[in-house]
């Protein structure tokens, strides 16, 4: 006969298995996880801008402009990791307006575009202090709110 604790170990090791299953990460090589990669990379260069605006993280202007060249150069990259319907089995927080309003989804991409393009304009001429682009800061961020309130769930 099994004893209880016997049992729990048991238990505890075939769930800890089925577990080990699971994971909420796509697959790397997927358009979701090529486009989650690239977003979480805009979002490292953001975070540390705003909370520099915000005094949360202590300011530095080489590293603010830095951020910023580095948000321009991802600026165009995700896009092409938007699949058709169907085409990505990854489980996704995209909704479906994205294709049902293509229009609306190209322009929401050209606003954040150039609302990072006009970030890096400002940053990349020398800013003496970070209250010359905090504007441009925040005009990207509310391009990234607008669009995903749109067509991300």
């Amino acid at each position: 006969m099994t004893s209880v604790p016997h049992r729990k170990l048991v238990v505890a090791l075939l769930l800890g298995a089925a577990l080990a299953g699971c994971s909420n990460e796509p697959d790397p090589n997927s358009h979701e996880g090529k486009r989650q990669a690239l977003f979480k990379q805009m979002l490292r260069q953001t975070e540390p801008m705003s909370g520099m605006l915000t005094g949360r993280v202590t300011p530095s202007m080489g590293e603010f402009m830095s951020k910023a060249d580095t948000l321009a150069e991802l600026a165009d990259q995700p896009w092409q990791h938007f699949p058709t319907p169907g085409d990505d089995p990854e489980p996704n927080r995209t909704k479906d307006t994205v294709w049902s309003d293509p229009e609306g989804f190209a322009l929401a991409i050209d606003d954040f575009k150039t609302k990072v393009a006009e970030l890096h304009a400002v940053t990349s001429i020398g800013i003496k202090s970070l209250d010359q682009a905090a504007d441009e800061l925040r005009a990207v961020q509310e391009s990234c709110k607008s669009c995903h309130d749109s067509y991300r769930q």
